[in-house]
């Protein structure tokens, strides 16, 4: 009948899924990751994190992380932008390996992963913040 639409459906919530997410039947690698949008801000963060970091360190800042000064120190920004990007494969592998077996703790693992890389952010945006406003010595 001319005028009508075919409904779209929603996507299905990681809540909804069967047992099996989208794009199920096809390889391991060609598969869709199962929360893109809790990524997306997870690389924000782990970002922003790293431009800071360096920002921080070239005003005379320094590192807090003990391992993360010791890659620093050792390999410079390349060797923290490589470690960096590592530990969030690492989450993200995480997060897509629970989701897939238990959705609902994978995207809870996800969402606190980016919850936790925002407290450096925030922790040098202070810091940045306090050295701009401080008299200088």
């Amino acid at each position: 009948m001319p005028g009508t639409r075919t409904p779209i459906e929603p996507t299905p919530s990681p809540a909804e899924w069967p047992m099996s997410p989208p794009l199920a039947g096809s390889p391991l690698w060609r598969r869709a990751v199962l929360f893109p949008d809790v990524y997306a801000w997870f690389v924000l963060f782990s970002v922003l994190d790293l431009v800071l970091t360096w920002v921080i360190l070239h005003l005379e800042g320094a590192e807090l992380n003990a391992v993360a000064d010791w890659v620093i120190r050792r390999y410079d920004l390349v060797g923290v932008t490589i470690y960096k990007f590592a530990l969030v494969l690492l989450v993200v592998l995480v997060c897509e390996i629970v989701g897939r077996r238990r959705p609902q703790t994978g995207l809870r693992l996800a969402r606190w992963a980016v919850v936790l890389s925002t407290f450096p952010v925030v922790v040098a945006v202070v810091h940045l913040i306090g050295a701009l406003v401080a008299p200088p010595e």
